[in-house]
């Protein structure tokens, strides 16, 4: 993980420091639950956002999980009477259950408002042997001007100044999304309308697929863009990294760099007669000449200087081949505008990262242990010493002016929604990869798989991810991932 001057990356390996000053506990487990709840709660902003966007009912928008404390607001809704339809108000809760009532005849009062009607009052129509038969509009009310309506009712209350008489076959009714706030503060939630069931229209798997697949994408799509803002707030802060530039950031003690005479801040020219331009073309060469000597050009200052460095297969992925940290020299920028596409950049280097591991893994690059998945409590662990050290380092730089303060509780973050998004996005049933997968036989070859199926697969995907996510918490709280900082 970077230390001063992100995005940094070893060859590979990072040096262990005991973290003193004060004690930032309550601050580093109160940064940890909001940044945990933050990662979910905007993950399905996304897909609550898609979903409206595609017009998708969505029934309720959960802030923290049940049981529920109390209800925010009801947003505004529609219904369909007839062939006009109709604005309900905001926080507007109709009498009657909206999923039982569609085809009954109703009555309502609206008002014209820019154009548009909204609700006053709604209730069930009079009926007569149990047909509905609505009376017809004189020719010389106004209202039968209304192309789309279809029918409006006359009666006697109509002349009450600005307000219309509505009455018909209730076709369609969408009562408004409800945001709610819940008891348990880790993320939240969306009810999504007719979620697995295609029959219910205006619901989820009665859309199409492309619809389908956007509002599954969206959910990925908002933790890889919280990390390019984090990033941007980030490279605003400190000064957008110069990918194109390879420095030494930091030396382990005893390493082969330090011994063949590597310096910090040394910047890095040519490794093996080749011009280094990124700070992965240089960790390449240096894979691909273990326990051979390598001739590096370095510029220090104003000299530039020739040194051979052997890096050893014998040193562990953490320890690092040559015990370097490498890393890029930052530029200040002047406005937010110039930090956007360094922090795409970013964000697409640290998900290429990722992806990578498992061939990492395979070809031996990385031991098993190295890449173990963190959970809860390793996660937790990791936030008690980003924030003890970005504390400490700001105390150290408020009285020392020439030391830069650390920043890897942001970058805890970026790696996490990162992480989030790709997981989610894995072909795994009942996560959002898997039900994308589930998807795409429907554009390729027209045909659904069948929504009863579908549910079942995902049914039981969700008890095995369970269970394996509970032993794998349960391992995790036995035997933590230690992760140390640079």
């Amino acid at each position: 993980m970077p230390s001063a001057h992100p995005p940094l990356s070893s060859d590979d390996t990072f040096i262990v420091y005991e973290v003193y000053g004060m004690n930032t506990g309550f601050l580093g487990g109160l940064v940890f639950v909001l940044v945990f709840a933050s990662m979910i709660l905007i993950h399905e902003l996304g897909h609550f956002i898609a979903a409206r966007l595609l017009k998708i009912e969505v029934e309720e928008f959960g802030i923290g999980f049940p049981p529920r404390l109390l209800r925010l607001w009801r947003a505004k809704g529609t219904l369909l009477i007839g062939k006009e339809r109709l604005v309900l108000p905001l926080n507007f809760d109709l009498p009657f259950d909206p999923k039982t009532s569609i085809h009954r005849p109703v009555e309502a009062t609206a008002d014209s408002i820019k154009g548009r009607l909204v609700l006053r009052t709604i209730a069930f129509a009079a009926t007569e042997d149990g047909q509905y038969q609505p009376d017809h509009l004189p020719e010389h009310d106004p209202a039968s001007a209304r192309s789309s309506a279809a029918p409006l009712k006359h009666s006697k209350d109509f002349p009450k100044p600005g307000e219309i008489h509505v009455s018909g076959i209730l076709n369609e009714a969408r009562p408004g999304t409800e945001v709610t706030l819940n008891w348990i503060p880790l993320g939240g939630f969306n009810r999504i309308k007719g979620e697995d069931d295609s029959s219910v229209p205006g619901g989820m798997a009665a859309a199409s697929p492309w619809k389908r697949i956007a509002v599954l994408l969206a959910g990925p799509t908002m933790n890889l863009l919280t990390a390019v803002l984090v990033y941007t707030f980030l490279f605003y802060q400190i000064g957008v990294p110069n990918t194109h530039i390879v420095v030494i950031a930091d030396l382990s003690p005893g390493s082969p760099a330090e011994m063949a005479g590597i310096q910090t801040g040394d910047t890095v020219l040519t490794a093996a007669g080749e011009s280094i331009s990124s700070v992965s073309r240089l960790q390449a060469i240096i894979r691909a000449h273990l326990d051979q000597p390598i001739s590096l050009s370095l510029q220090r200052g104003d000299q530039q200087i020739e040194i051979s460095v052997t890096p050893l297969s014998s040193r562990t992925k953490r320890q690092g081949a040559m015990g370097v940290l490498l890393g890029n020299p930052l530029h200040t920028t002047s406005s937010w505008f110039e930090t956007i596409s360094p922090s795409f950049n970013a964000t697409y280097g640290s998900i290429r990262e990722l992806l990578a591991l498992p061939g990492q893994i395979v070809a031996g690059a990385i031991q098993p242990q190295e890449a173990q998945l963190a959970g809860p409590r390793s996660i937790w662990n990791l936030f008690q010493q980003t924030v003890s050290r970005d504390v400490q380092s700001r105390e150290t730089a408020s009285v020392n002016t020439g030391q830069q303060p650390t920043n890897y509780t942001l970058l805890a973050i970026i790696s996490l929604t990162i992480s989030l998004g790709i997981l989610n996005l894995l072909p795994i049933p009942a996560l959002d990869g898997g039900r994308i997968l589930f998807t795409l036989p429907e554009i390729i070859v027209r045909r659904r798989i069948p929504p009863r199926f579908e549910a079942i697969v995902h049914g039981v995907g969700v008890l095995i991810l369970m269970s394996l996510l509970g032993y794998f918490y349960i391992l995790d709280f036995i035997r933590p991932v230690t992760i140390n900082l640079p």
